[in-house]
């Protein structure tokens, strides 16, 4: 049986993803309230967990796919409304 997938947004977002050792400064290609696709550098596999900040909070995922230019994570939890709201529209330059 098929899931309907959560409705995803464009964005062009920057932000840096952390893993327990490392940081990866990547770009969101588009975002939903339980995911999201980017471009950029990727972590090691899937499966490895990642967190990032939107709206001064913690965001944990899971990286689910990895492909030459990019991947894409699954949030541990959705994310609110507002914090789609920010990620789907705003750019973050490099700080």
């Amino acid at each position: 049986m098929l899931q309907d997938r959560a409705e995803r947004w464009p964005s062009g977002w920057s932000m840096a993803l952390l893993t327990g050792s490392s940081v990866f400064r990547v770009r969101i290609r588009n975002v939903s309230r339980t995911g999201l696709r980017f471009s950029g550098p990727v972590p090691p596999r899937p499966g490895i967990k990642v967190a990032f900040h939107a709206m001064g909070q913690k965001v944990q995922a899971r990286v689910v796919r990895c492909e030459q230019d990019g991947g894409a994570l699954h949030f541990r939890h959705p994310i609110s409304a507002a914090q789609l709201e920010t990620l789907r529209q705003y750019t973050m330059l490099d700080s």
